[in-house]
């Protein structure tokens, strides 16, 4: 029971699983030619106010969905998937869940413990493996299943982390289609950070001439094919991206005559490269759709940053642009 529990514990919104990756019937999509760079991006997030987490089980205690017990992703568990009742994922999670007591004459007495009452308070917190790819210069979502939590707390109180429950909403197809809009159930939008260096993406899968996802994306930007606004929402064409997207005012170069005196100012307008940003910011709004029981994820922009001193000459990362789909 111990190993686990500690298996698939969730701490500070990061998931501990085993470090073995192999290749899964969830990501090989990404050998395809047309893709051309796809990463793990997975997270845990609050869809409390939509109640996907009681949804789920709500469905899954009435045997209208599928689940499974806890899928480590990237491993072989995840070609392994077998579907189970609600009682057996209890049964695991819960342990036997029985109380020995012993009566007056000595005889042992097994007491059932009730499963503890789940509501928006307590069950809050959803895992979903992510994976983000680029398909013919397009940054898409592919949400393979996803794992409702359940707090983990000692009998004095202390919060020691969220455990997985069970997995569900599974998707065998990374470009599978949800139903129209107006059936689908809005979970809420979030905001993700990723930085761009590559330590910082461990659970990278693909990438074409060594491009991380900006490089990848940037010759579409400057073919126009990707719309670009600058912070203040105004719509950018690829000659508006230069060097000054990263200042308050452009930079003055100054122009000097033969005697070394400044004649003119010019401004410094030199195009500006995908390797000047050092961060972005994905926005996605996520959807349940309770037909196909899965989960989709819509990218609606992506926020580009640089860094630069501040007024202090400090280094600072700032937002300079953003990529609209």
């Amino acid at each position: 029971m111990a190993k686990q529990l500690t298996l698939f514990f969730l701490l500070a919104g990061h998931i501990l699983f085993a470090q073995n990756t192999v290749p899964t019937q969830f990501d090989r999509f990404v050998d395809h030619s047309k893709i051309e760079w796809a990463a793990y991006a997975s997270d845990s997030f609050n869809f409390s106010a939509a109640g996907l987490n009681m949804l789920l089980l709500n469905r899954l205690t009435k045997n209208e969905i599928k689940a499974s017990l806890p899928i480590e992703s990237r491993t072989a568990t995840a070609d392994d998937i077998k579907y189970t009742k609600l009682d057996s994922i209890d049964h695991i999670f819960y342990g036997d869940n029985e109380d020995e007591t012993m009566d007056a004459a000595g005889n042992v007495i097994t007491n059932k413990r009730a499963i503890p009452q789940k509501d928006n308070n307590n069950f809050k917190l959803t895992q979903l493996t992510q994976i983000l790819f680029i398909e013919k210069g397009i940054l898409k979502s592919y949400i393979p299943f996803v794992a409702p939590t359940l707090p983990v707390v000692t009998s004095t109180g202390q919060y020691l982390g969220e455990r997985l429950y069970f997995a569900s909403c599974f998707n065998y197809k990374y470009n599978s289609k949800p139903s129209r809009k107006s059936k689908l159930i809005f979970l809420r939008q979030t905001k993700k950070i990723l930085q761009l260096n590559p330590e910082a993406t461990p659970g990278k899968l693909k990438e074409m001439y060594g491009h991380n996802l900006v490089e990848t994306l940037w010759p579409y930007v400057l073919q126009n094919k990707i719309k670009a606004f600058s912070m203040d929402n105004r719509q950018l064409k690829p000659e508006d991206l230069n060097v000054n997207l990263g200042n308050q005012q452009p930079a003055a170069v100054p122009v000097y005559d033969s005697a070394g005196n400044v004649v003119k100012y010019m401004f410094n307008a030199e195009p500006v490269g995908p390797e000047q940003f050092t961060r972005i910011e994905i926005v996605q709004d996520w959807y349940y759709d309770p037909r196909k029981n899965k989960v989709f994820s819509f990218i609606t922009e992506m926020i580009l940053y640089v860094s630069k001193p501040n007024e202090k000459e400090e280094m600072e990362t700032v937002p300079v642009l953003k990529l609209v789909y």
